[in-house]
């Protein structure tokens, strides 16, 4: 099988080959390519805010305990110290607020039960955080009901039996927490995957992301991604302390291997990937059994991560054909035939330009065609996604029924593969990526005119054959979008699309933040190459360019454009 050109990420910064098997890698590659760097974003490992909630008051009502506990959940410095006050001495022992927390919108409903003394909460749940720091995004009208019991020690009320979580407004939690990227590699060890993590912002979130990486990737990546880390690898301390700069990380290793130094590499890099990205940390010792490990001779820790990028061309539509667009320049595609039996639209390409794709409008077929070849119409279905090339060769595509089928394009008479999604079936699918490292999809979904955005890893054969999109993280819930498009691993684009007014295109990173782009009138196509230099959209039959705070016309010629991938 070969594998399309294309400019690479150094996760090649776990990993010097993607021949070595998954349980060792080589050194980071020292040599190669410039490429267009992305260093982990840095984020404080102090804390930036000032919470001193107020304990419990002498002579206060049951409900004023209940109320006081739970806004005492800002108060995250020594572990929750203040909102233990409200609790009973045996209950404080053994209470878990970081095992969930859960996100509010509106004014929470405190009321007695039946029972005297005891009182339950209603809210409507914005998000969810659980214990290894994964949000999960809830729509609209989510709610979830909270129970507590008080009873009286020494004369003051106190709560006896309370859940483990702690409830925040979302002004508190974005005041409090912040997103961390954890890092893993695909499964051939050739890419970085992020997965964002959300944590309080106090000392030590080291502890917190060194414990979280060594769980595993979040549930909608496990069997996409790969780690260094043996089954039952844990922290041998209770902390990570940080000082001077250096994190110093002690862990226990199920039949650790001292002379397997491409493993100690691969867990090193790991650990110094996704802790770097606090400000106080500059390197990182890594120890277990009490021993450093060894990373053997020459070995130095400098690589920074590459983003996977794409060529700067993209395909697009003139006259019924399909054409290159870069610059400014519009060029026909050398080798393909004529495309009149066909009525093409949502044109795409693999890196290489050898290999194309595109949705015949008239008979809602996926056709495929390469250069010298004649097209090959490969299967029909209702509102079929603009196609999507993985880095594997697969082009893939949705129906608005949830199937999700990918197929080779360079093999005439191959059979499309029937992606297993159970998750699409009661959902609307209107666009659908995959991610440049191969290991996401990006989906957009579709209820009742209200759509959701998902991150789903994509799990393969040994030979890269996909074979099912995970139960999804939802990364935005009830936005206005109909397309989502990476612009690299980390950071997408959504817009919705055919109305006549003015939208405003939203740039998100992979934990859900966003800002929202320039708006342009009449958009009805999105195209994004490598970041916000290179998004494109098609509004009032021209292609726009997005530049600074401003959308400039390109081409009046051209459109639908796509960049690889």
């Amino acid at each position: 099988m070969s594998r399309t050109p294309r400019r690479r990420t150094a996760a090649a910064a776990l990993c010097l080959t993607a021949a070595v098997a998954v349980g060792g890698c080589g050194a980071i590659p020292r040599s190669g390519p410039v490429h267009r760097h992305a260093e982990p974003t840095r984020t404080a490992a102090e804390p930036t805010y000032d919470v001193d909630p107020a304990g419990p008051q002498e002579g206060a009502e049951p409900e004023q305990i209940v109320r006081g506990f739970l806004a005492a959940g800002t108060g995250v410095g020594d572990d929750y110290s203040v909102a233990r006050e409200y609790l009973t001495p045996e209950l404080a022992a053994t209470w878990h607020p970081d095992a969930r927390t859960i996100v509010h919108r509106g004014d929470p409903s405190l009321v007695p039960r039946l029972e005297e003394n005891e009182y339950r909460m209603s809210l409507e749940v914005e998000s969810v955080v659980d214990g290894t720091g994964v949000i999960e995004r809830k729509p609209a009208g989510a709610t979830e009901v909270l129970d507590f019991d008080v009873v009286q020690v020494d004369g003051q009320w106190r709560i006896s039996d309370a859940p483990d979580a702690t409830v925040l407004t979302r002004t508190d939690f974005e005041e409090i927490f912040e997103p961390h990227q954890l890092y893993f590699t695909d499964t051939d060890l050739t890419n970085v995957v992020t997965d964002p993590r959300w944590f309080p912002d106090r000392v030590p979130v080291s502890t917190s992301i060194v414990r979280a990486l060594l769980g595993g990737p979040a549930p909608y990546l496990r069997g996409a991604v790969s780690t260094a880390f043996p089954a039952g690898t844990t922290l041998a301390g209770s902390a990570v302390p940080v000082q001077n700069g250096t994190a110093t990380v002690e862990l226990s290793v199920p039949d650790f291997d001292p002379a397997n130094i491409e493993t100690n590499r691969r867990m090193h890099d790991q650990l110094s990937l996704s802790l770097r990205s606090l400000t106080a940390v500059n390197d990182v010792e890594l120890l277990v059994g009490g021993a450093p490990v060894e990373l053997g001779a020459g070995w130095t820790d400098t690589a920074p991560v590459q983003d996977v990028t794409v060529p700067s061309r993209q395909i697009g539509l003139r006259d019924g054909e399909l054409v290159f667009y870069q610059g400014g320049q519009t060029d026909g595609v050398d080798g393909l035939p004529p495309l009149d039996d066909h009525r093409p639209s949502s044109p795409a390409m693999d890196a290489a330009a050898e290999h194309f794709a595109f949705v015949d409008s008239g008979t809602g077929a996926l056709v495929t065609v390469s250069r010298d070849a004649e097209p090959v119409e490969r299967f029909s279905g209702t509102g079929l996604t603009r196609p999507s090339f993985d880095e594997h060769g697969w082009v893939w595509t949705a129906d608005s029924a949830g199937a999700v089928r990918a197929v080779r394009p360079e093999t005439r008479d191959g059979e499309p593969v029937r992606v297993e999604a159970p998750w699409l079936a009661a959902r609307t699918a209107t666009s659908l990526r995959i991610s440049r490292g191969g290991t996401r999809a990006l989906v957009v979904t579709q209820d009742d005119g209200v759509s959701q955005v998902w991150l789903s890893g994509v799990v393969r054969g040994p030979d890269g054959t996909p074979r099912r999109l995970n139960e999804p993280y939802r990364v935005a819930a009830d936005v206005e979008a109909d397309v989502a498009l990476w612009l690299s691993d980390r950071e997408f684009v959504t817009a919705p699309l055919g109305g006549p007014e003015s939208v405003r295109p939203r740039l998100y990173d992979v934990s859900g933040r966003h800002r929202e782009l320039p708006g342009l009138e009449g958009l009805t196509a999105l195209s994004g190459g490598n970041g916000t230099s290179s998004v494109y959209a098609v509004a009032g039959g021209a292609l726009h360019m997005l530049t600074g705070n401003a959308w400039a016309p390109q081409s009046d010629e051209v459109r639908d454009t796509a960049f690889a991938g």
